[in-house]
């Protein structure tokens, strides 16, 4: 009779876990740039939102006073800067993107008294 001995084998061989590291790779090559796009649109709509409502604030201030204010209270955000020029008969609300923002190819956002809406590139404030 032979002495037959069966090793049982315990986890994972080197070429599976560099099988498993390869595949991992090209996920994170395939999702890492569609999450940073999504990212880089929401906040710039998220932005879009408070220089609507800023502009329809001013356009209110406006209504009541005849001029539009000379400052304008804005609070920057983590990745945008605001900034307001008024003559009292017009303005521009610009928002300068910042850190980890400066990616979006739409650069700087703008909207001005009569509501048209600008960027440094085109379809930005469409979508």
């Amino acid at each position: 009779m032979r002495n037959h001995r069966y090793f049982l084998q315990h986890g994972f061989t080197l070429v599976e876990l560099m099988i498993v590291i390869a595949i991992l790779g090209i996920l994170y090559r395939i999702a890492m740039p569609n999450y940073t796009e999504h990212m880089l649109k929401s906040r710039r709509a998220n932005i879009q939102q408070i220089m609507l409502q800023g502009s329809a604030s001013l356009e209110s201030h406006y209504s009541r006073n005849g001029r539009y204010p000379n400052e304008f209270a804005t609070q920057d955000t983590e990745y945008y800067e605001f900034n307001y020029k008024s003559d009292n008969i017009t303005f521009v609300l610009e928002a300068v993107p910042k850190g980890a923002q400066t990616a979006d190819s739409c650069g700087t956002l703008m909207i001005n008294h009569s509501g048209q809406q600008t960027a440094q590139t085109d379809n930005c404030w469409n979508g």
